[in-house]
């Protein structure tokens, strides 16, 4: 059962805005997953709309951003798959 803060951080990134299609990450089903691992660290897995997209790493960047914002986050991980270059992505979007 997800947790109250893991509700919220989905909450949140369902209202962010794809840059190529111009709606919202939870009409699109970006966002495939959030978890709390432990007390305020959260895990987000997401998918991009295509396998090449050339804005990836600019959306892990934005759900990294926008899931530290909610109250009670102190760490945030974020992970593409679907996306041919996945490691890439994930390294550059989690790097502090």
């Amino acid at each position: 059962m997800p947790s109250e803060l893991s509700r919220q951080v989905e909450g949140k990134l369902s209202e962010l805005i794809d840059e190529e299609t111009k709606r919202k990450f939870g009409e699109l089903n970006i966002v495939t997953d959030v978890s709390e691992m432990a007390t305020g660290s959260i895990v987000v897995k997401f998918q991009p709309l295509s396998a090449y997209s050339p804005i990836a790493v600019d959306i892990g960047r934005s759900i990294r951003a926008a899931a530290l914002t909610v109250a009670g986050v102190q760490s945030v991980k974020v992970e593409c798959s679907g996306h041919l270059m996945d490691e890439l992505v994930n390294r550059l979007v989690n790097q502090d």
